[in-house]
């Protein structure tokens, strides 16, 4: 479920899948990445059996341009990073940057437990060298051959997991593709605005200590209601 905030500069309300899509989207057109770029929607339409098995690399690289759907699944992962019940996978999964997931998914039986240690840590890749890390705008393209092949490991687990392909495999093919695409995308997010987490706010010094020493008059009234 999208939660519900309030700007504190406009006061108004917006819920968390509104604002990352809108973040998202103008970072998308200000870093020339549009959505759908290149896609074709009618390159295989009416075409023959014989036609699209002979094209079917150049059809599946046509498909691999539509991303409206990635843009969805980048919202949606942003909102719900912004809920902290949803990061109980995340902290299950997720291991360090310089590690390698591989060697621990050797020791995994289940195929959809593969599935999410891929996609888990793929996903941390995707975020952090694109909107967390402070060193974000100087990493280059460092780990970005480890963030395409965890997506990619990420997909074929979930089709062999589910028996065949679907759209959140076909997501993940895309974003192993594009990932130095989308993490560029993300690195524009992050620079486009002073805080992107916008409900997230800072607070000032003065706003700090004046909060340190309400709560410290409240401590002392509790202590001593307690004592008398």
């Amino acid at each position: 479920m999208p939660i519900e905030f309030i700007h504190m500069d406009s006061e108004e309300t917006e819920t968390t899948e509104s604002f990352f899509s809108n973040q998202l989207i103008k970072a998308r057109i200000k870093s020339e990445n549009h959505s759908n770029q290149n896609y074709d929607p009618i390159f295989n339409e009416n075409r023959s059996e014989e036609w699209n098995e002979n094209h079917w690399h150049d059809i599946k690289q046509n498909n691999l341009n539509y991303d409206e759907d990635v843009n969805q699944y980048i919202t949606l992962t942003l909102a719900g990073m912004a809920t902290p019940k949803n990061l109980s996978l995340t902290n299950q999964y997720v291991v360090g940057i310089e590690s390698d997931v591989g060697q621990i998914a050797i020791n995994l039986d289940q195929k959809s437990q593969k599935y999410n240690l891929y996609r888990v840590n793929a996903d941390f890749l995707l975020f952090h060298l694109g909107l967390f890390s402070k060193e974000s705008n100087i990493l280059g393209d460092a780990y970005f051959d480890k963030g395409e092949s965890y997506y990619h490991y990420a997909a074929s687990s979930l089709k062999a997991a589910h028996g065949g392909q679907s759209g959140l495999s076909d997501v993940l093919e895309k974003l192993s593709t594009k990932f130095g695409t989308y993490v560029e995308v993300l690195r524009c997010m992050k620079n486009q605005s002073e805080n992107f987490f916008s409900f997230h706010f800072s607070f000032s010094n003065d706003e700090i200590q004046n909060f340190q020493e309400q709560l410290t008059d409240i401590c002392k009234i509790r202590k001593e209601m307690g004592a008398s």
